[in-house]
């Protein structure tokens, strides 16, 4: 096959060798050896910042915040970071947004997380909520 054999299979798609510049390896190249590594599997770490903390008796400690980052759902295993004060290992029991019941929550939303085995004292305005 000849270049302009190869160009016009390239431009209807029907060519079954993918043909790379080097302009488009170098690019592939460079985008495989800089992508960031977290170490993190997606989907496991997800933040929440804490604006609020009240007791509804009968039910718990709730905490008001935001999702910064990743999405929390309901049986997460949680830690509360305190900062200096140390941290807190916790289970999510129940999310509301709005007076609405929900499973889980994303980033970028207000919600009121019922924390499990933890008192209000333990937690102010501030600390993270980590997953």
């Amino acid at each position: 096959m000849g270049f302009l054999d190869d160009l016009k299979n390239r431009l209807r798609g029907s060519g079954s060798k993918d043909i790379l510049t080097d302009d488009e390896k170098e690019l592939r190249e460079y985008e495989n050896y800089y992508t960031p590594q977290s170490g993190v599997a997606d989907g496991t770490y997800a933040e929440f910042v804490v604006s609020d903390v009240f007791s509804i008796s009968g039910r718990g400690t709730v905490v008001t915040g935001t999702v910064t980052g990743g999405v929390f759902t309901v049986g997460d295993k949680v830690v509360i970071d305190r900062g200096h004060n140390g941290k807190i290992d916790t289970e999510i029991m129940g999310i509301e947004q709005f007076r609405k019941v929900c499973n889980s929550v994303s980033e970028g939303a207000n919600a009121g997380f019922i924390l499990k085995g933890v008192d209000r004292k333990q937690v102010s305005r501030n600390d993270i909520i980590k997953k």
